[in-house]
């Protein structure tokens, strides 16, 4: 299963650097027409791999039936493996036609020159009518349009009903802020047997959601400078490590598992979980048999601020068949076959996902509250472009763990972390 919430934490693969050699490479990456003379298209993917492999595979059918000129192929590699193949493929002039990027990777392709300029096509193809402008603009680089949006999920407070009753605590509503999570998590942690209140990962993700959600910013409004580091870091970091130890189990309690948030939450062990959309089908068929989902807390009401993960579909600048591709791309990002089949199956929606069909999601469940995926888009925690994004994550999060095991403290910590950041900006302005 893919799991945008560690995608964001990313591999500290050096993307950027590597990418350099793309822009000197020339040709495309593959043979660009089969022995029946039809256009190759050449597909990488991860959101795919390896749960909606078939649903793909449908899609690859329908449209090839509608297109009998054009040849779909697919490679398809998990999360922890893509990038690798994907920087290696583009580095060494390999490139497929057509591939994915996540929201965090994408200003590093893009700034490496190895993405293709999309302005014309998406202006004369009507392409603009499926999506928001802000979800368009999410993979427009210094000006320039060099994605498609693909899919999206959105995090949420998932909450066990049974452990709410036990404890004697209303449920959470839209309207909570981070005193009545911690007051109910409090509650719920009491109930001892191995209950905890709550779960929430002192990440970079985390960090940066929780700092728009108590009216802070990452950057300065000109983008140069590093501001996390202000007050208003400062309590949104010890909002997120304050709760390790007290509410949310610790890293020895956890031994070391990578999944020890989901498994407490299906046990039945967890009162509340900062976690994503695309664990909806995981929590219906697993457990706890009562269960929903709200909009996430923050400091006050009127400082909402959640979690989008976007995928893009982006066009290689290497790739000999541009406009086949461009076909594909479309097709996947705003048909409605597209859209449906991602709604069946439980893949991650497609930003084209009109009203009616929207009204369809809404309608599965659980969860009861299906409809916050949407409500979420209202409210979306800003998410910079940084091309050097990896490394900056990992310093952020590597600081807030050293807070957790109490080697620093908060302030110093996030000095430590503006200190490290603030070279790694300058050197992408220059």
């Amino acid at each position: 299963m893919n799991h945008p919430t560690r995608r964001r934490a990313l591999t500290a693969l050096a993307v950027a650097g590597a990418l350099l050699a793309a822009g000197c490479t020339q040709g495309s990456a593959t043979r660009s027409t089969s022995g029946d003379g039809r256009t190759i298209v050449h597909y990488m993917t991860f959101t795919a791999a390896p749960d909606h492999l078939k649903d793909l595979a449908r899609l690859e059918a329908s449209f090839e039936k509608a297109h009998p000129e054009i040849d779909i192929r697919v490679q398809a590699f998990p999360f922890d493996q893509y990038f690798t193949q994907l920087q290696t493929s583009v580095a060494g002039g390999t490139a497929p036609d057509v591939f994915e990027l996540n929201q965090d990777n994408f200003a590093a392709y893009a700034d490496s020159g190895a993405l293709a300029d999309l302005d014309d096509r998406v202006e004369a193809g009507g392409v603009k009518d499926h999506f928001t402008a802000s979800s368009l603009s999410a993979f427009a680089y210094r000006g320039t349009q060099y994605g498609l949006p693909s899919s999206f999920s959105t995090e949420l407070l998932f909450y066990n009903k049974d452990l709410f009753d036990r404890a004697g605590v209303a449920y959470p509503t839209a309207d909570w802020t981070w005193e009545d999570e911690r007051k109910a998590a409090e509650r719920i942690r009491a109930l001892g047997d191995g209950v905890f209140g709550d779960f929430q990962h002192p990440s970079y993700l985390e960090f940066t959601k929780a700092l728009a959600q108590n009216g802070g910013s990452v950057l300065s409004k000109d983008g140069g400078k590093v501001a996390f580091d202000s007050p208003q870091g400062v309590a949104a970091a010890a909002w997120l490590t304050g709760k390790v130890g007290t509410t949310m189990p610790t890293q020895a309690q956890m031994g070391g598992a990578t999944d020890y948030d989901t498994k407490l939450f299906t046990e039945g062990k967890l009162g509340m979980w900062h976690s994503g959309s695309w664990f909806f089908p995981a929590v219906a068929e697993s457990g706890p048999k009562r269960w929903d989902v709200a909009l996430e807390p923050a400091a006050t009401p009127d400082r909402k601020a959640n979690s989008v993960f976007q995928n893009t579909l982006a066009l290689s600048g290497q790739s000999r068949a541009a406009d086949a591709s461009w076909e594909w791309m479309r097709y996947l990002t705003t048909s409605r076959e597209a859209a449906e089949l991602r709604i069946r199956t439980s893949w991650e929606l497609s930003p084209a996902t009109g009203d009616d069909l929207r009204r369809s999601y809404v309608a599965q469940t659980p969860p009861g509250n299906r409809k916050a995926v949407f409500d979420a888009l209202d409210d979306v925690a800003p998410s910079p472009q940084l091309v050097d994004q990896a490394k900056i994550a990992d310093i952020v999060t590597h600081q807030l763990e050293a807070v957790v095991i109490g080697s620093t403290t908060v302030e110093k910590a996030l000095h430590r972390a503006a200190s490290e950041v603030q070279p790694l900006l300058d050197a992408s302005h220059d």
